[in-house]
């Protein structure tokens, strides 16, 4: 349910310098009813029903949000979003089999208009389960920048780096180049889409190459993002070559730092956790994908808590995870923790729920990553009337444990209101997915 008011002329109408953009009417936010008024991309106040709303002019919108739970917006730590395109697409391999007889190959044959319909695909689904913000890795960047303006998330968009070890090579050299361009040009991009650098992994980028964007990262002031110790055969190889565990390999490179953000780190030990915590660095694990893939472990939060270590939660691709719900995600991680550790009490369901908004927050400079006035206004409203979710003893275990994305009712980011009451607002969803399956298929043939 929703009204507009007077102000709904747009942004230039009577009331714009003194109404608020929209206004949510008495959703519960941290267990209480409460009004969130949202203006210029940021929450301008939270507030008892009704308490001075006689006084100031209409909204230009507002939504009903007395049955609803308001929570922060999710944020996906670490993705490859286009790999929508991949989803299903070479099921039950082991990791590296997958990646080189089925993923690689394909990837090799992507056109910038194939990683725009994927790309689409994943944000649409993002939208729906309540996602307002992803770090994403791949190739074709200007294609997920395009795709991200149009659906207006907020992102990380690294283009995904890959030299095989020769640093000097002419791939090499090309990639530098665009890397380049994509940092000279970030200033042209829209406030919501930021520029990070992904070198994919230590086992395919040379040292020099890892060294170099380093520096750009130090220069630019930009963030590194990199899968690190995702499998024991990446670390015994690592300390094989360079005689060092990877996190240390790292280290001598120059790269950790508050701008590092290291994906998976199934097989850190505490001394790299300890190491990468001193420098301010973040993990992001992504347990759906790692037990999917049967990388052979699970990312030991307790002990990177232990150390001081930032971690966040991801879903990795929806080639090997295979969707991108991050309220499924947050229940996996919970329950793996809490297996790992024979401990019930090691990660609630509150601890989940912050490594998907609080922490990635900070980890990726997002604000506060809760619901509170002068907070970034992304925010996702929540049904939790449902079977499946009655009685809601704890909206925070209801959301974590026994919902999913198909609960979201509303998802805004940047004050814009991109879904609600299950209707997609910012594109034609029938026309992204079909223009997407058409890309997969024709992607798929020629492969």
């Amino acid at each position: 349910m929703e009204s507009r008011g007077a102000g709904a002329q747009g942004r230039g109408g009577p009331y714009r310098r003194n109404a608020v953009e929209l206004v949510i009417r008495g959703a519960t936010v941290d267990g209480t009813a409460r009004d969130i008024g949202i203006d210029g991309g940021r929450i301008a106040w939270v507030r008892e029903p009704d308490r001075g709303a006689g006084a100031e002019p209409p909204a230009e919108r507002t939504i009903d949000g007395r049955s609803l739970y308001a929570f922060p917006g999710l944020r996906n730590g670490h993705t490859h979003a286009a790999m929508t395109l991949f989803r299903g697409y070479g099921d039950d391999l082991p990791l590296m089999e997958w990646l080189r007889t089925r993923i690689w190959p394909a990837e090799a044959r992507l056109t910038e208009e194939d990683v725009y319909h994927g790309t689409r695909l994943a944000l649409v689904e993002m939208i729906r389960s309540g996602t307002t913000y992803f770090n994403d890795m791949y190739w074709h960047q200007p294609g997920v920048v395009r795709a991200v303006g149009e659906l207006g998330l907020r992102a990380h968009v690294g283009s995904v780096f890959i030299d095989h070890g020769d640093p000097s090579g002419v791939e090499a050299g090309a990639q530098r180049d665009a890397v380049l361009r994509q940092v000279e040009e970030r200033h042209a991009l829209e406030p919501h889409i930021q520029v990070a650098l992904a070198p994919h992994a230590i086992y395919s980028v040379a040292p020099e190459s890892l060294v170099w964007m380093g520096e750009q990262a130090a220069k630019h002031d930009l963030i590194v993002h990199i899968h690190l110790s995702e499998t024991l055969d990446e670390v015994e190889a690592c300390v094989g070559k360079h005689g060092l565990r990877p996190a240390f390999f790292l280290e001598r490179l120059g790269l950790p730092g508050p701008n590092l953000v290291v994906a998976h780190g199934v097989y850190l030990d505490p001394e790299e956790m300890g190491l990468l915590a001193d420098h301010g660095a973040t993990v992001v694990t992504n347990p759906t994908a790692n037990m999917k893939l049967a990388t052979g472990g699970i990312f030991d939060v307790r002990t990177a808590r232990s150390a001081g270590l930032r971690v966040v939660l991801g879903t990795d691709g929806p080639g090997s995870n295979n969707n991108l719900d991050m309220i499924e995600e947050m229940k996996v991680l919970a329950l793996v923790q809490k297996h790992r550790a024979a401990d019930p009490t090691v990660l609630t369901a509150h601890d989940a729920l912050a490594m998907a908004t609080t922490a990635p927050a900070e980890a990726f400079r997002l604000g506060s990553g809760r619901i509170e006035a002068g907070a970034p206004a992304d925010l996702i409203l929540v049904d939790l009337s449902h079977p499946s979710t009655q009685p809601v003893h704890d909206p925070v275990s209801a959301l974590v444990y026994a919902a999913n994305g198909r609960a979201v009712h509303t998802t805004i980011c940047d004050g814009r209101v991109l879904m609600h009451e299950g209707r997609l607002e910012v594109a034609d969803e029938d026309e992204v997915v079909a223009g997407a399956v058409a890309v997969a298929r024709g992607l798929a043939a020629r492969s």
